[in-house]
């Protein structure tokens, strides 16, 4: 279906979690990163600061926690990790009624496709009294081994949902999913922040991989997007 101004409309909406439905500023990034170097200090016998270094340089590796120390050599109970890792959502996420109203406006059908586990999305999006506007919650139960940003990732995403990537648009913060999101030709909303281990600060050559956005912003409102994205209505 084509929109007033000739544009073809979107048929899926895909939105990322952390960063993207609430900000790094909330807190609630900062609890998860910090619970989860006291867990990999307990549990691998490292100080606090080894902890820290091990944890940010999984998250660059791989762009998932968990798949990130896997992949340095680490045995991790995926469960156990984020389960720890994220308990406390609630005294973070708050109900966010502007998010809320963006959301309700938009007609094409909404899910979330997270690096995160399933079970853990559900309840943050249950805190920001969100959980009403998306199908389905798509994490890292569903994805298996792989994550964002891997091809394979958003593949087997849209192929259960049973669309192309030229319908589809990805909400994103982070820049490396972006870039995956673009070059398999869907459009782009990005959400910009402060955090320093995600957004831009991701890639060296911010220059070019802007041109990959095709809308960014600060938060998600009808506000900040009405014009900028006008695509999704």
């Amino acid at each position: 279906m084509a929109s007033e101004g000739g544009e073809r409309k979107p048929e899926c909406l895909l939105f990322d979690l952390d960063g993207t439905l609430y900000l790094d500023s909330d807190g609630y990034v900062g609890h998860c990163r910090a619970r989860a170097g006291e867990y990999l200090a307990k549990k691998l016998g490292m100080t606090k600061e080894e902890a820290e270094e091990k944890r940010k340089l999984a998250l660059k590796t791989s762009n998932q926690t968990v798949k990130g120390l896997r992949a340095l050599g680490y045995e991790i109970d995926d469960v156990e990790f984020v389960t720890y890792m994220r308990d406390g959502v609630e005294k973070f996420l708050k109900p966010n009624e502007k998010l809320s109203e963006f959301l309700s406006s938009l007609p094409a059908k909404k899910y979330i496709f997270t690096n995160t586990r399933e079970v853990e999305a559900e309840k943050a999006l249950k805190c920001l009294g969100i959980r009403e506007h998306f199908l389905q919650v798509y994490g890292a139960d569903f994805m298996g081994d792989m994550c964002k940003p891997e091809i394979a990732a958003f593949n087997k995403v849209i192929d259960d949902i049973g669309v192309k990537a030229d319908t589809c648009v990805m909400f994103e913060d982070s820049i490396k999913n972006v870039v995956a999101a673009k070059s398999m030709g869907m459009k782009t909303v990005f959400v910009r922040g402060r955090d320093p281990e995600q957004g831009l600060q991701e890639d060296k050559d911010s220059g070019k991989t802007v041109k990959v956005i095709d809308c960014a912003c600060d938060c998600l409102t009808i506000e900040n997007l009405k014009e900028g994205a006008s695509f999704l209505w």
